[in-house]
């Protein structure tokens, strides 16, 4: 009997695991390539690397003074393994960045959807995105539940959404992570709040990582069904090429995965507002890294220095 039920749920397993499959590489939820990436001539060439451009939509949760429908609470972050799959790094954007004429990199996506998007930031980090993927913060939080929450560090303590959190470790459900990565608890134009952003998708990745998914495939399934049940990605990020990245990912050991922002510089302007601009220094020798064999070595830096 105890085999037979054994057997049984590996069944159910399975049947859950193709579900969750079939739902992900759902037409419905792919994005044609017109309307996912710039004009082919524009682009970086392309070469055996992979990179992943990940957008978590967070609309409901701004957690602001003055709350406004924008992206200014979404997480922009670029996940790229280079071809020797020796190191991978992951790293979030500041959506207040000031791109040109006064323009922050959220307003321009606003404006211009996803084949803008991929344009700036092919653009400032030099490397061809393959795919893109579109999240919503409720999908992103039924996966952190299943994972059974996450502890993540916060600089600040701060109060949004009705929750309090400390300066220190958090413990985090699906629920207060979509207020952590949208809230904007200090006035330096966003910085904090990607860095809560990085936080927690650190976290997030070592907790995929670590979690046993491979090993059981219920749980594995549940994870990719809620992945499922609010993305949109462009036609060849498939089940399968997911499972590469993912794979390339968990073969890893952790300090070979680093997480970072992508470096800025803050000014306060004349009318007491306080704008960021990416590091004129620091991009350009990141977008250098990320085709060089100081790859690993400028990412440790990085992290040295807190971003």
């Amino acid at each position: 009997m105890a085999k037979l039920t054994k057997m049984v749920s590996a069944i159910g397993s399975l049947k859950d695991l193709n579900a969750a499959r079939a739902e992900f590489d759902d037409a419905s939820k792919t994005i044609p390539a017109e309307a996912a990436f710039p004009p082919a001539d524009i682009r970086p060439a392309a070469d055996d690397s992979r990179t992943l451009m990940l957008r978590v939509t967070n609309p409901g949760n701004l957690a602001e003074a003055a709350p406004q429908v924008s992206s200014q609470g979404d997480t922009f972050a670029v996940i790229h393994v280079p071809a020797a799959s020796e190191f991978a790094a992951a790293l979030v954007l500041n959506p207040s960045t000031q791109i040109e004429a006064g323009q922050t990199f959220a307003t321009i996506a606003d404006e211009g959807g996803w084949p803008v998007v991929v344009a700036m930031v092919e653009e400032f980090l030099g490397v061809r995105i393959d795919h893109i993927a579109q999240l919503e913060a409720d999908a992103l939080g039924r996966v952190i539940d299943e994972l059974d929450g996450l502890q993540v560090y916060s600089r600040a303590a701060f109060s949004a959404g009705g929750t309090d959190f400390v300066e220190g470790t958090n413990n985090l459900d699906g629920a207060t992570s979509s207020i952590f990565t949208a809230a904007d608890p200090v006035d330096d134009a966003g910085q904090t709040r990607t860095r809560n952003q990085r936080a927690v998708l650190r976290t997030l990745i070592h907790a995929l990582k670590s979690g046993g998914l491979a090993k059981d495939p219920d749980k594995g399934a549940a994870v990719l069904g809620h992945f499922a049940s609010g993305i949109q990605h462009n036609a060849k990020l498939s089940t399968g090429e997911l499972v590469k990245i993912a794979n390339e990912l968990r073969t890893l050991q952790t300090d070979d995965i680093a997480v970072v922002t992508v470096p800025t510089k803050s000014r306060r302007e004349d009318d007491g507002a306080v704008r960021i601009d990416f590091d004129p220094e620091a991009v350009p020798a990141l977008k250098n890294a990320l085709t060089s064999n100081d790859f690993a070595d400028f990412f440790r830096y990085l992290i040295t220095l807190g971003y």
